[in-house]
């Protein structure tokens, strides 16, 4: 009768560890999910600071573009520093030719380019005819089959 009526025996013992277990695992469980929480705050409150930061450095950027692109400054970029000038007094000729607007220089502007703003129309509007008829509408009547 010796392990019978004694309080600490092994199965006192395992029944102890049993409920014990469950409860530690729970308290880890706990713990670990807190410094987790704890961790992805700090992590927020860095990235929030940077998504200030780079906000901010956006809209310096966006001040200094509006700068940059000031038509007063582009006009003084390009007399100091390309040594360009106004045309001079009549050399710029504007009218309008059967419903179109046209510009006209020195010379017949055949052999200019477009600015780089301007769309090339000559090459466009030729690209555009044959892309719709193939490349034979081009051709001279005599070349044709």
């Amino acid at each position: 009768m010796r392990g019978a009526g004694r309080p600490g025996g092994p199965t006192a013992v395992l029944l102890a560890l049993a409920l014990a277990a469950p409860l530690a695992g729970v308290g880890v469980f706990h713990v670990w999910s807190r410094t987790r929480v704890q961790a992805t705050g700090y992590e927020l409150g860095r990235l929030e600071s940077e998504h200030r930061q780079l906000l901010a450095e956006r809209d310096r950027l966006n001040l200094e573009v509006a700068t940059l692109r000031a038509p007063g400054r582009l006009e003084r970029f390009a007399r100091e520093r390309m040594g360009m000038a106004p045309p001079a007094p009549g050399a710029v000729v504007a009218g309008m030719a059967g419903g179109k607007v046209w510009v006209g220089g020195v010379g017949d502007g055949a052999d200019q380019r477009p600015g780089p703003a301007e769309p090339d129309v000559k090459k466009s509007t030729t690209k555009r005819r044959e892309a719709r008829s193939g490349p034979l509408a081009r051709a001279p009547e005599a070349a044709r089959p």
